[in-house]
């Protein structure tokens, strides 16, 4: 590529922010701040005004799921930057940075409620369409503050466990292997051995730890394999030289325990997603009918 080159492992950089959650409960109180500070002021802008900002505010939200599935803006700004000195063009690639985009998202989600409250207040009517539009609106707000939280949670807890996947087929995979691992480990040794094995590690590996340990894992950031795999160490005294296998299997157990609980976290995140996603779809929906409805009204 003609120019310069931009290395291929950018530097390091902090992130936008510390806490995401921290940062939507500021925006919050900037927007009823401001809102406060507005109604001592003459300005009143009409439902016209207010209500094209907060559309245009949804459009640009929406960008924020496509620039996450495609690197098709970015490969072209990689090209437009290439010509630019190596530091101008950083600063540039940074504001593309996901991390970037997510903030992006986050700040404008809350902070257009403002437009939305000037919107409301104007009073355009109650009718059943606007009162569903309130409703997605309340809970696409709510559901994007739980999701956002629960991805800042999840990847700090799932980066504290010492056997984490980031993609859900991978810990299937790894499940499978491990009761594999388990079952081949054990044959052609004593019955002794055989019998602690099927009593007390076989039904960890075949059956399904409880939700709740797992999630209440998840939020203190602890072991869910702990207790657990504490008690079955509290091994037979006559395993004599197969004690050290069976310590092994003990492990393989554990170790099963935390990519059920890494599964967790994941589908969690999936889950969540998928319900914000399923509540703007609605959402852009009901504000379509709802801009037709009003431009029908009034004759355009």
């Amino acid at each position: 590529m003609p120019g310069h080159s931009i290395d291929a492992t950018p530097p390091r950089h902090l992130p936008p922010l510390r806490s995401i959650t921290l940062w939507m409960a500021t925006c919050l109180v900037l927007v009823v701040v401001a809102q406060m500070v507005i109604a001592r002021t003459s300005f009143r802008p009409d439902s016209y005004h207010s209500g094209i900002i907060a559309l245009a505010g949804f459009v640009i939200l929406a960008f924020y799921s496509p620039r996450k599935r495609s690197l098709w803006a970015s490969a072209r700004l990689l090209r437009l930057t290439a010509s630019l000195p190596t530091s101008s063009a950083r600063r540039i690639l940074t504001l593309d940075r996901l991390a970037t985009w997510r903030f992006g998202h986050v700040s404008l989600g809350m902070l257009f409620l403002l437009p939305l409250w000037w919107h409301l207040q104007a009073g355009i009517g109650a009718g059943a369409v606007e009162i569903v539009l309130g409703v997605l609106v309340g809970l696409l707000e709510l559901s994007g503050v739980a999701g956002a939280s629960i991805q800042e949670i999840l990847p700090h807890a799932m980066q504290m466990a010492p056997d984490h996947e980031v993609r859900l087929q991978d810990v299937e995979s790894a499940l499978g292997e491990i009761y594999n691992v388990a079952e081949e480990a054990i044959l052609g040794h004593s019955e002794t051995l055989v019998k602690a094995y099927l009593e007390r590690i076989r039904p960890i590996l075949r059956g399904a730890s409880p939700r709740l340990l797992l999630m209440r894992a998840t939020l203190t950031a602890s072991d869910p394999s702990a207790a657990q795999c504490a008690r079955l160490r509290a091994r037979p005294a006559e395993l004599g030289a197969e004690t050290e296998l069976y310590g092994e299997l003990v492990n393989l157990a554990a170790r099963k325990i935390r990519l059920e609980q890494n599964r967790l976290n994941l589908k969690v995140g999936v889950t969540w997603l998928r319900v914000h996603i399923a509540i703007a779809l609605l959402t852009a929906l009901v504000i379509m009918f709802h801009v037709i409805g009003i431009l029908y009204l009034n004759g355009l």
